[in-house]
C-alpha cells in the first residue's frame, strides 16, 4: 500500500514536469534512483532487526521513483510514434514489454533464487530491466515534449 501511496504522489506532477522539462530527463532520474537504490532498499527490507518506521519510508519512496517513471511513460510513448501507426506501436511496445519484463518476472526470479541461493536476485533484476530502460530512454529526443503529436 505504501508503494501506492508513493506512485501516486509522484505521477501527476512527475507527468506535469516532464510537460515542461522533457520526458527523458524525468523519466531517467527515476530510473537512476530505481538503479542505484534497488540493491540497498532490498537489503533495508531483508534486515530483520531494521526499524518499522523506516522500512516503510523506503517502500513509500521506492513507489515514487517508480512514479516518476510512469508520470510521463504515456505522453513519451504517444510522442515516439507517427499518427498512422501510432495505436499499433503503442500496442506492441506496451504488450510485448510487459510480457518480457513483467509478466515473466516472477518466474525468473523465482528460479534465478531457487538456482543461486542469492536472495538480492529481485534488486538484480531491476536494475537490469533499468539499465535497459536507461539505453532505451537516451535514443529519445529531448524535445520531443514540444513537439506535436499531429504529423
Amino acid at each position: 500500500m505504501l508503494a501506492n501511496v508513493g506512485f501516486a504522489l509522484t505521477i501527476l506532477p512527475a507527468g506535469i514536469l516532464s510537460d515542461r522539462i522533457g520526458r527523458r530527463t524525468v523519466m531517467m532520474t527515476g530510473v537512476l534512483l530505481i538503479l542505484l537504490l534497488a540493491l540497498p532498499l532490498l537489503n533495508l527490507l531483508q534486515n530483520q532487526d531494521g526499524a518499522i518506521p523506516v522500512k516503510a519510508l523506503a517502500v513509500l519512496l521506492a513507489g515514487a521513483a517508480v512514479g516518476l517513471i510512469a508520470g510521463p511513460g504515456p505522453a513519451m510513448l504517444s510522442e515516439m510514434f507517427p499518427t498512422t501507426v501510432r495505436y499499433t506501436g503503442l500496442g506492441l511496445s506496451y504488450s510485448l514489454s510487459n510480457a518480457v519484463f513483467a509478466g515473466s518476472a516472477g518466474l525468473i526470479i523465482t528460479a534465478l533464487i531457487k538456482s543461486t541461493k542469492n536472495l538480492d536476485i529481485p534488486a538484480y533484476y531491476v536494475m537490469v530491466t533499468c539499465a535497459i530502460s536507461a539505453v532505451a530512454l537516451t535514443s529519445l529526443r529531448r524535445d520531443d515534449h514540444q513537439r506535436d503529436l499531429v504529423d
